[in-house]
């Protein structure tokens, strides 16, 4: 007897404001003794949860801890600051402008399309956590050069931790 294989149809993006509803909550559920690990000195995280149409990291930033200008390869996303700050900087591929920076410090929250591009840091000078939930699932980061002269150039792409070769979330 043959078996039949049924296609599973890609899942639907989730929702930006389903995207920050999942990351504060999971904010509120996590204990001091879940930071992440993986990392080096100045970032480290940690995968919460994967599901097909999401996932989610918990990021812990030492004071100064910088991640440059980045897209998140196609997936929209939050991020919901746990504690501490951290500062973004942002500008939209699909809408390119001068870098806009903004402070978010606990209980705050930002959203990103598809086509946004952020540098994240932590301007300390304590840690500052924060959880990230992205769908669909990340599969690779792209940087760009943030100079006037080649503004929004692309410098490299990553594969993230969980695809076929290893990269950093955020």
């Amino acid at each position: 007897m043959a078996s039949t294989v049924i296609d599973q149809p890609a899942p639907a993006l989730v929702p930006r404001d389903t995207l920050a509803a999942i990351a504060e909550g999971l904010a509120r559920s996590f204990a001091r003794s879940d930071i992440a690990r993986a990392g080096d000195e100045g970032r480290r995280y940690v995968r919460l949860l994967q599901t097909p149409a999401y996932e989610a990291w918990l990021t812990a930033w030492s004071p100064a801890a910088d991640l440059d200008l980045h897209d998140h390869g196609g997936s929209q996303g939050a991020f919901h600051v746990v504690g501490g700050h951290l500062l973004e900087s942002y500008s939209d591929l699909e809408r390119p402008r001068p870098l806009q920076t903004h402070r978010l410090g606990a209980g705050q929250t930002s959203r990103l399309t598809a086509t946004t591009v952020h540098r994240v840091w932590n301007p300390g000078p304590a840690e500052a956590l924060s959880v990230h939930v992205y769908s669909p699932p990340l599969t690779s980061m792209t940087f760009f050069d943030d100079s006037p002269d080649r503004f929004l150039a692309p410098l490299r792409t990553e594969r993230v931790q969980g695809s076929p070769e290893a990269g950093v979330p955020a």
